[in-house]
């Protein structure tokens, strides 16, 4: 897996790296970006901590507590699930002899290119109380109604959110299953503990940082999720605030709420940057080699369907059901004439204007990351992990905190931007530059600084090095960066609904609106061309990180 490494050699080597001095216009650069960031956040904090007493008593006495309680319920309960649910079926795909094991880990990977709003459409159309095609199936068997379980209410979005979160988790987990030294079980096993008492108490704590990061991501995610909760009836922050700045028109009352969403998300994220700054994780034997696969013996079969079922529900019936939507659609003049043209557009224009506007935010994101994370992989110290870490703080961002930012902002200091597209363009900057600065410090610390070195000492300067072998040379991974942004972008719900000016739909706000007015099957088309330009890059993440494993 490495090179064993004289100690003192790399302590020379990062105190020779330390001494380099930091240019004054990559830190200028990295803090401007950090600026950019930070303005939105500061302004939200300052207008919920200036809302009034009255404001802030009547939420207090009225509302704080219930969402509060029906938010955090709804992220542990998720959070939970998504957890046991993406490390067995980790765990089942990598350290097993499941039948079908290579396809399951691209069925189990694919569901995060399906945004959990049109899951909960799919399952809300099949599972709803009255008129859901599964209960009319079985009544029309059996003669009555049969009592089937209701999407609606707490647990109905909590086991859709999970089935379709979990794949953050499965991801990670997967990866470190793959990497993880046999050695590392087989001395646990060579002091009498069984294989039981070794995954508790040795594979999983070794699991941590990748269990850690991926809890984060899915909470992160619910503590943003609007469309889900909005169609299955239970009432979030973020549900409360899109309903007080769209639907009431109460700025302040929103400007309140989204000052304590924005709290709770930056205390579970300064609660797992504390968790992974203890962790300490390091091999420490070079002769690396993967862990062997257990038998499943009797329980294949029964794995096999578990898996299956898992499949099946986050990614087989969603695609089949928006498919044959899709298909009858099509094959209907009425229903193919209101898909292909809402009001003064048509759908073309609603594909493009998703394509568009995603490629921009990743190409912006990229582009800003990429001083924040030179400054921070080539400058360490306490100023450039400040700002690399202040510049991920989108992940404590929800859709509506930014949109609600935006408009206040922009209504108030940058009118010409007012009810333009270019508005829902830094909405999405500002939501998923985290993804663009983690992967671009990921591809820069993987190079080499002595290649830099080596072509200022040809007569480079610093620009010149940065076009001409930076780069080029880490060009993967700020693509992987850009596709992760774009992906995050074209699902994004809220603050497009919030910020989009008159005539700018996207494919994600034309599903919502179709949905909402139960004209399911004219949503279909474009959830199902949302889906499948979705995988696109989701298909080259995964694929890049298998190569990336190989070589490993």
């Amino acid at each position: 897996m490495g090179r064993p490494c004289n100690y003192k050699t790399m302590r020379i080597f990062n105190t020779q790296r330390q001494t380099i001095s930091t240019s004054p216009r990559l830190l200028a650069a990295a803090g401007l970006v950090a600026l950019f960031v930070a303005v939105p956040l500061v302004y939200i904090l300052f207008r919920a901590a200036t809302g009034g007493a009255e404001a802030w008593m009547r939420l207090f006495e009225t509302r704080l507590w219930f969402l509060l309680r029906n938010t955090l319920g709804l992220m542990l309960i998720v959070t939970g699930g998504a957890l046991v649910t993406g490390v067995s079926m980790a765990w089942l795909t990598e350290r097993t002899d499941l039948p079908g094991r290579t396809i399951f880990r691209w069925m189990l990977a694919l569901p995060l290119a399906i945004p959990a709003y049109i899951g909960a459409i799919v399952h809300l159309a099949l599972l709803r109380p009255r008129g859901g095609l599964i209960p009319q199936a079985l009544a029309a068997l059996f003669g009555q109604p049969v009592p089937t379980p209701s999407p609606l209410g707490l647990w109905g979005a909590a086991f859709i959110l999970t089935l379709f979160t979990f794949p953050y988790v499965y991801l990670l987990s997967g990866a470190a299953f793959r990497n993880m030294p046999a050695a590392i079980e087989e001395a646990a096993r060579s002091f009498g503990r069984s294989a039981w008492q070794t995954f508790w108490q040795v594979t999983l704590p070794a699991l941590r940082p990748g269990l850690t990061a991926g809890a984060l991501l899915v909470a992160l995610d619910i503590l943003a999720e609007y469309g889900t909760v909005a169609l299955l009836r239970y009432e979030t922050f973020s549900s409360a605030i899109f309903v007080q700045l769209a639907g009431r028109y109460d700025r302040s009352a929103a400007a309140v709420l989204s000052g304590v969403l924005v709290l709770l998300a930056i205390l579970i994220l300064w609660t797992e940057l504390r968790a992974q700054g203890r962790a300490r994780f390091t091999q420490l034997d070079s002769g690396w080699r993967p862990a062997a696969r257990l038998p499943l013996g009797k329980w294949k079969w029964p794995a096999f369907l578990l898996v299956l079922g898992i499949s099946a529900a986050s990614l087989l019936v969603p695609v089949v059901v928006l498919l044959a939507w899709s298909i009858s659609a099509l094959l209907d003049p009425q229903t193919l004439a209101s898909v292909l043209r809402s009001g003064s557009q048509g759908f073309g224009s609603f594909a493009f204007n998703s394509l568009w506007s995603s490629a921009l935010a990743a190409i912006l994101a990229v582009t800003l990351s990429i001083p924040v994370a030179l400054l921070a992989v080539r400058h360490p110290g306490r100023l450039s992990r400040f700002i690399s870490r202040f510049c991920q703080v989108g992940y404590a961002l929800p859709g509506v905190v930014v949109a609600l930012s935006l408009v206040l902002l922009v209504n108030r200091f940058l009118p010409f931007l007012y009810a333009t597209p270019l508005v829902v363009v830094m909405a999405y900057v500002l939501r998923h530059m985290p993804q663009a600065v983690r992967a671009s410090e990921s591809a820069l610390g993987r190079l080499s600084p002595a290649l830099e070195e080596a072509s200022r000492t040809l007569g480079r300067t610093s620009l010149q090095t940065l076009f001409q072998i930076t780069i080029p040379l880490v060009l993967p991974g700020l693509l992987a960066g850009g596709a992760l942004v774009f992906l995050t972008s074209l699902k994004e719900l809220p603050a497009t609904l919030l910020l989009r000016p008159a005539g700018f739909d996207t494919l994600a706000v034309r599903v919502w609106i179709w949905a909402e007015e139960g004209f399911y099957m004219q949503a279909a088309p474009a959830a199902l061309l949302l889906v499948l330009v979705s995988a696109i890059p989701l298909s080259f993440l995964l694929r890049r990180e298998q190569i990336f494993n190989e070589r490993a």
